[in-house]
């Protein structure tokens, strides 16, 4: 996939589902969140097994995200709340639009929440063994999803979404879902992310670095020189990085979520649930073009937990669905199509 192009054509925009359908096809996915809640404890991270093959079931702590459109909510605070931010005191964000209450509140502003979150992803880094692929090898991620239909009358779908990362760019990588196989992709100079392990190794870890190097790909600012549009087409860099690679070299993804927190217009919102039904927080872009994509994250442990964002099938509106994407598994195989 050529993911320039994509970022490059993202103004071009498609009419999105109206507000009626965007609201029933959240209703729906909460429904089949609530239902799948016993399996929330399963999901698992890697340690140590035998060699080539390492992978040693942990336990994801904490509650996950998901759950409506970013339009069911009202991108604004309270004067109270903005009064708190003020002084530094603990925030709470957002009302919903949809006629219902406020959801789980948002303890900490955005950037508080993205840096809390970092912290976390560091702690648990630190606590397994370091995951690099040697030559040959692949890492391997396996997400689980949950698409509800903007159609009121469209059934939920669950499945599964697994991937083989290359250790470098002298192998293809790659990627694909049980119902919808995207198949080999390999890093080149036109594709964003990169398809190798060695390559995404080497985007830098400080957010200002980060920042620099995303801008690279177009007009080459240091962030102090960032305007509107520089900002857009970083955070697309920035959440399509996130997005598409659930996996990420060890202090890539707490560098990533420290680097989001420094863009203006970050977005809460609240009442969202992950695959397994949990309460979570979601965070955006406030007017983001063209994408919708919210970072997902434990309410009150801040903890990162996945991706959703809506999508619109052969660009008719009317087959538009809300995907929301969580970690299941990962560890170093030997090739593509071996599982741990």
């Amino acid at each position: 996939m050529d993911e320039l192009k994509v970022l490059r054509d993202w103004d071009a925009g498609t009419r999105p589902p109206r507000e009626t359908a965007r609201r029933a096809a959240r209703e729906k996915l909460l429904a089949e969140a609530r239902a799948a809640a016993p399996e929330a404890d399963r999901a698992r991270a890697p340690g140590t097994e035998p060699p080539r093959i390492r992978l040693a079931p942990v336990r994801l702590r904490g509650p996950g995200a998901g759950g409506p459109s970013r339009r069911t909510v009202v991108r604004s605070l309270v004067a109270a709340g903005a009064t708190a931010a003020a002084v530094g005191a603990p925030l709470a964000l957002l009302e919903r639009r949809d006629g219902g209450g406020a959801g789980p509140a948002a303890d900490l502003p955005p950037a508080g929440v993205l840096r809390a979150a970092a912290r976390l992803e560091r702690e648990r880094e630190s606590m397994r063994p370091p995951l690099e692929p040697g030559p040959g090898q692949y890492v391997y991620s396996r997400v689980d999803v949950l698409e509800a239909p903007d159609d009121p009358a469209g059934a939920v779908a669950r499945y599964t979404q697994e991937a083989w990362l290359a250790a470098d760019p002298s192998r293809r990588s790659w990627r694909g879902a049980n119902h919808d196989p995207n198949g080999w992709w390999q890093t080149t100079p036109q594709s964003w992310p990169p398809a190798d392990w060695r390559t995404l190794a080497r985007i830098p870890r400080e957010p200002e670095a980060m920042l620099t190097h995303f801008s690279s790909f177009r007009r080459g600012r240091t962030p102090d020189e960032f305007e509107t549009h520089d900002w857009k087409y970083a955070a697309g860099y920035l959440i399509e990085l996130i997005a598409w690679l659930p996996v990420l070299p060890d202090g890539l993804l707490p560098a990533a979520l420290e680097t989001f927190a420094e863009f203006p217009d970050k977005d809460v919102l609240t009442g969202t649930m992950d695959t397994q039904g949990r309460d979570a927080l979601g965070l955006g872009l406030d007017d983001e073009p063209g994408s919708g994509k919210l970072l997902l994250f434990a309410v009150g442990t801040h903890e990162y937990l996945g991706v959703q964002q809506p999508r619109i099938r052969g660009g008719n509106p009317e087959n538009g669905s809300t995907e929301t994407t969580s970690l299941n598994t990962y560890a170093v195989v030997d090739e593509v199509k071996q599982r741990p």
